[in-house]
């Protein structure tokens, strides 16, 4: 599968190892911000003011997004009828989100919390807030220094399967790649619900299935939940 990656920070390089590590995937080029296009690891690395003519040239069957909302915003309306576009970037505004619904010309995951033990989190928070409502219910996100918004995007989307959505406590701390614990309790016990990202792979590995599933759908607006079933 020809892909292309925009964003080459922490997690970003580690998705762009990975590509290049596995078969199923080819790197045509990835877009990083103040930098002189140049060959990095056999794949061409160019600035964003590049994607337009990138994406003529390698015509990419799926782009990989992790940059930031408002480079998303921009990417989107470069992209060609058909092509896949993987959103791995959070913080996005709930506006932000309904406008990209609106290119149904794609084929778009949106996947902010793209690890496969976070989706099972969050059905796990499902069956918690179905079975026990009356729970009181918070949630403790930490993250790296370099993570900027707060909360999460993932934290945001826990929050949100409750009927009454509890309160986030964020934590910016060292190098955290990222933690989300839920409490629930009564006044006679409590549950706890934690799910912890060892290394930025676990974002790559995600990244990678839902590319894969997503070649696979029609054109439309897909959320990484339903990668997972």
């Amino acid at each position: 599968m020809r892909t292309a990656l925009i964003g080459l920070g922490r997690t970003g390089r580690t998705v762009a190892e990975s590509l290049l590590e596995d078969e199923r995937f080819t790197l045509a080029f990835a877009v990083r911000a103040s930098v002189e296009c140049e060959k990095h690891n056999g794949f061409l690395v160019a600035p964003p003011e590049s994607l337009e003519q990138l994406l003529r040239e390698h015509e990419p069957d799926v782009v990989i997004d992790f940059s930031t909302p408002d480079a998303v915003m921009q990417n989107i309306a470069r992209l060609t009828d058909g092509t896949g576009y993987v959103i791995g970037t959070t913080g996005f505004t709930d506006a932000q989100v309904e406008a990209i619904r609106e290119y149904s010309h794609l084929r778009i995951l949106y996947a902010p919390n793209i690890s496969d033990g976070i989706n099972v989190v969050m059905k796990l928070c499902q069956l918690l807030s179905q079975l026990w409502g009356d729970a009181d219910v918070e949630l403790i996100e930490e993250h790296s220094t370099t993570k900027i918004d707060a909360p999460s995007g993932t934290a945001r989307k826990l929050a949100s399967i409750f009927q009454k959505e509890p309160i986030i406590h964020s934590v910016r701390a060292g190098g955290i790649v990222g933690v989300h614990e839920v409490i629930a309790a009564t006044e006679t016990q409590k549950i706890t619900i934690m799910h912890e990202s060892f290394n930025r792979e676990v974002f790559a590995e995600g990244a990678k299935r839902g590319a894969l599933w997503l070649m696979e759908r029609q054109r439309g607006f897909y959320e990484v939940q339903e990668v997972y079933g």
